[in-house]
Parts: C-alpha cells; structure tokens; sequence
C-alpha cells in the first residue's frame, strides 16, 4: 500500500501530543489475515490472546483455519476480496497481486475456511528502503517486509481475526531464519491504535501518495532470534581490569552499541554473570551469532569495552550438544 503526500512543512505543527492522542482516541478495526504455511493455529498459541478484548472466543474458531501461499488460479479470489475492502484508488490491481504471488510467494499467506475457502489474506514485499518506487518490485533481500493488503472477506470482520492474524503474523517473521529488520506499514488515522496495540510504532505522516487521504508509515523492528542457517554461536566472556567509574562510561557506550547491532539484525544478547546473592563481579558474558570466528572477532573488536582496554576478554565458538539458546 501507499500513501497520501503532503508538505511536511505543514506536519511540523502536527506535534507529538498530537499524534499520542490519535493513537490512543482511535478506535481501530482492521481487516487482516494470517500468515505461515499450512498449519492449524494451535490453542496453546491462542491462550496467549485471552486477554485480547478484540476477540469473541464464541464466534471466532480460529483452531479451524490454515494458512497456505495461494495458487495463481486463486489470485482472482484474493482480488474479489480486495476490491472490497479498499477504495479504488486505494485497492491492489489484479496485475500487482499476481506479481507478488509469482514473485514474493512466501509472503503472500490466505486465510483457509475449515470449508477450504479463502476468507482473507495479506501480502509483502522486501525492499531495501521503504518508499514508493522501491515497493513496486520485490527484492528478496531486503532488509524490509513491506505490508501492502491486510483484507478479510465482509462475513469475518469484527470477530476477532484481525489482531489475532496480526499477530500470529509477526509472530512468525521474528521466528523465520530471516534477515528481515522490520516489518513496515501504511495505516490512516482511524486505524494507529490497532496498529499499535499490536506492537507497531508510528513514525511519520507518510510522503509516499497513494489514493486521496493521509497515511502514516509504523513499524515494528524484529530482534533476531537465532543465528542464519550460515552462522554459527559464539561467546564472549570478560573481566574488567579497571575501576568501576572509570569502566563506567564506556559499559554504557557498550551498552548502546548491544542495542544498535541488534536493531541492524545482528543475532547478539550481553549481560554479566553474579554470585549467589546476585551480587555482579563474575564478569561480563556476550553472545553472538557469525558466519566464521574472524567474522565474529571483526564484531567483538568494535566492542567500546574493548577498545578503549577496559576487559580481559576471551572469544570462543559454541557448539550446543544438548539443547540450544535462543535471543529474546
């Protein structure tokens, strides 16, 4: 999807109070499907939704559906069921659904009826900057998923598929072994605070034009998990050989530099070790995902605590021979 533009000399009056109150004022009812192969949503996952106040347990019986890529015979559906929820202007031509079926197929997920009717769907593309020329074309490296249709047919609307798909949506981008940075999106006013209470972030009245209204761009930055099916686990062990305050201000720029690789997409977690009375002292302790040790030593030698000589450090490879770890 695209957006409306507008001069941004006008959105520099549009202060950030302002836009806190749309989102919170905001009532938000989205049409959205669902994504992963095809699987059933098992009811352990959906007990994490019980507090969900969008879902009616009675009417929705989401352990029914599947999820599967659609076949291009069934692209047709999926247009009917576009046209239907957005504007003309607004709506996915026949042409660019069947462009991303054929090209961006794992991204392009439909909602199955226990019935095998396509109740909904939503579609993606990568790109490498989220802006209006580079969402036309699929890139299947980019570092974004750019989120163009989210539709549900007119019967399952309002009964709670929305957030739930959402969700389960987003939920299997963080776990694909992926190298995907975040997940993008254009939403209007009215919808903000579903986006939001789905774990999106808005960022800006959108300059991308698309249709005859205000978009605004979210997104939500997914934390690597696990490493690449190329990379393998490393860890980093330390002890400080300097003074608390003078190790200080660079445990904090270290600290910063954690937060900014992994909002690059870097695989990595850092903490420190404590006793018996969860006092710290037993030293600092950093995993990281890599595709050979070089590649992880070329990482730890950026770290500040390193460079700036604060640590005795020892970096060694992992290998898991019971169990495994995963980021969170």
């Amino acid at each position: 999807m695209v957006a409306v533009f507008c001069s941004f000399r006008f959105f520099s009056v549009l202060s950030t109070l302002v836009l806190n109150h749309l989102i919170e004022k905001t009532a938000a009812y989205i049409i959205n499907s669902p994504i992963s192969r095809r699987n059933h949503v098992s009811k352990s996952y959906l007990e994490s939704f019980k507090k969900d106040d969008n879902i009616d347990k009675d009417d929705v019986a989401l352990t029914q559906l599947t999820f599967r890529p659609p076949t291009a015979e069934e692209i047709p559906s999926c247009f009917a069921i576009e046209s239907s929820s957005y504007p003309a202007d607004e709506a996915a031509s026949l042409q660019s659904l069947q462009y991303r079926q054929a090209n961006a197929l794992p991204y392009f997920q439909c909602a199955i009826s226990n019935e095998d009717e396509i109740i909904g769907f939503v579609c993606s593309t990568r790109c490498h900057e989220f802006e209006e020329e580079s969402m036309t074309t699929h890139h299947p490296d980019g570092a974004f998923l750019a989120i163009h249709s989210v539709v549900v047919s007119h019967p399952y609307r309002r009964k709670g598929f929305a957030s739930t798909m959402l969700k389960y949506y987003v939920k299997h981008i963080e776990e694909e072994q992926s190298s995907i940075q975040s997940i993008v999106l254009l939403a209007k006013a009215h919808l903000l605070s579903f986006y939001v209470n789905c774990g999106f972030t808005v960022n800006r009245p959108s300059p991308i034009v698309h249709g005859q209204e205000l978009w605004y761009e979210l997104e939500r930055k997914l934390v690597r998990t696990l490493p690449l099916p190329t990379e393998s686990w490393f860890c980093k062990t330390e002890t400080f050989k300097k003074s608390y305050p003078e190790v200080k201000p660079h445990l904090d720029a270290h600290k910063d530099w954690v937060k900014h690789l992994r909002a690059k997409g870097h695989c990595i977690t850092s903490g420190y070790r404590v006793d018996s009375q969860g006092k710290p002292g037993g030293g600092g302790l950093m995993f990281l995902s890599a595709k050979s040790y070089e590649d992880a030593l070329d990482v730890v030698l950026q770290d500040p605590l390193v460079q700036n000589d604060c640590v005795d450090w020892e970096l060694n490879g992992w290998i898991g021979q019971v169990g495994d770890i995963q980021m969170r």
